[in-house]
């Protein structure tokens, strides 16, 4: 956050989840504002910039990462971040591993409003390909269809388009 701030003196970093850590708690500034659980996160989607995961472990989708792209909120996060979601560096997401990486993607995203259209459009295609209701039916349907089960009749047209 220090050399974010150095380049954006604005920058606000809100940090939201049930169990933050005092170690984090106590970073608590003007610029650093801790909210804890928030029962519906729409509005900071609504009216941030972008998202941070700076995730150092984890496996599969990310749901931090999965729940930004959804609201079109273009992304900076870790390569372990990144694991396992179809995602493509600066096509729908940033990529940084490092302190200065990831602030100088944090002041890119601030300043170039061309790459925050391209990302922003980018993440809402990937959550619609990979992770919506229609991918996983499509995948449903994949896995039935080489199972060979039938689809049955009854299934309401929602659910067997």
């Amino acid at each position: 956050m220090p050399r974010i701030l150095r380049q954006l003196p604005e920058a606000r970093l809100h940090i939201i989840g049930s169990k933050i850590p005092e170690s984090i708690k106590s970073l608590a500034s003007d610029h650093i504002v801790t909210h804890g659980y928030v029962e519906k996160v729409d509005s900071f989607f609504e009216s941030c910039l972008l998202s941070v995961a700076p995730l150092r472990w984890g496996a599969g989708v990310k749901g931090k990462i999965n729940q930004s792209m959804s609201f079109g909120v273009p992304v900076v996060a870790t390569s372990i971040g990144v694991e396992g979601m179809h995602l493509t560096p600066g096509k729908d997401i940033l990529l940084a591993d490092t302190a200065a990486k990831f602030a100088g993607a944090v002041v890119r995203l601030h300043r170039d409003p061309v790459l925050w259209q391209l990302l922003s459009r980018e993440s809402l295609k990937n959550i619609e390909r990979y992770f919506s209701i229609a991918a996983a039916r499509r995948n449903v349907d994949l896995l039935l269809s080489a199972l060979e089960v039938p689809r049955p009749e009854i299934l309401s047209p929602e659910i067997n388009p």
